[in-house]
């Protein structure tokens, strides 16, 4: 077995492509942000590390990780680059597979408090249905399960924006969508679940809450096609978070928001989980 482990590179694109000419061995990798902080780490062989980026120049139509992309984006729009690092080398796969894991572990998820936008915990653990716990998924967005798979991915791209107790995606099968535009009462206090439910819209649809903004009530994460749910999007109207735009169609209806109501959604969320989460720039 050949082992080649610690920080081997860290650099550009362009540094890192070079460094890897002529590895027939299979690599880890993080990706960092310009400040160093890393949001993925992967495994793979060849060009593999260099994926990340062309997938983000298309509107995920891979039905890839959102996170990971809206983070990349977000770092091109500040003009500045991410930093490749490769960190292990190996023959050995089971080498490999626990050395992603481990740093995984290491640096943590988004939804854990950490700060990577991976989905899956490590390679050995790709058929794992849900990125937490399934005593502590039972416990949160009433729950998650097995049998739905759909309600799984959507929920679960919620909480890694923020802790939530209920859902506020539902899939798009549910015939029957309520108007937002309706008021259901007549005051309401402005709440983490509302900012959580903006910014997964503006999550799934790579739009940047650095500014004023138009949010879509329909959603798409990995496929599975949904909608921010009646209540919260009632809420939304009430509370004065965002307005929302009549449609004939509550699916087309859209969430309108001016810089100070994105400014209020980033601070609820935190403005570091924002960038981590790639709806606001990276700070200088």
């Amino acid at each position: 077995m050949s082992v080649i482990t610690g920080r081997l590179f860290s650099g550009s694109q362009a540094a890192c492509k070079a460094f890897l000419r002529g590895n027939s061995n299979n690599y880890i990798y993080i990706l960092r942000r310009p400040d160093g902080r890393p949001f993925y780490v992967g495994q793979g062989a060849g060009p593999r590390v260099f994926f990340h980026e062309n997938e983000a120049r298309h509107a995920n139509n891979w039905k890839t990780n959102d996170h990971k992309l809206n983070v990349i984006r977000s770092i091109w729009q500040s003009e500045k680059a991410l930093t490749y690092e490769i960190d292990f080398i190996s023959d050995d796969q089971n080498a490999i597979n626990d050395r992603e894991t481990e740093l995984i572990r290491t640096f943590g998820r988004l939804h854990d408090g950490g700060c990577l936008t991976n989905r899956a915990p490590g390679a050995r653990s790709l058929q794992e249905a849900s990125p937490f716990s399934k005593a502590k998924h039972a416990e949160t967005l009433s729950g998650s399960p097995e049998t739905d798979p759909e309600r799984t991915t959507l929920n679960r791209f919620v909480l890694a924006i923020a802790p939530m107790r209920s859902s506020v995606l539902k899939p798009l099968r549910r015939s029957i969508v309520p108007k937002a535009t309706q008021k259901n009462r007549e005051n309401f206090p402005q709440s983490l679940r509302q900012a959580a439910a903006l910014a997964a819209s503006a999550a799934a649809s790579g739009v940047m809450l650095s500014d004023a903004c138009t949010l879509p009530r329909r959603v798409e994460v990995d496929g599975v096609k949904g909608f921010v749910e009646n209540g919260v999007s009632c809420d939304i109207l009430v509370s004065g978070m965002a307005t929302v735009a009549f449609a004939s169609d509550p699916l087309d209806e859209t969430f309108q928001l001016s810089a100070q109501q994105a400014k209020s959604v980033c601070n609820l969320i935190g403005f570091r989980k924002c960038i981590d989460l790639g709806l606001l720039h990276d700070q200088p």
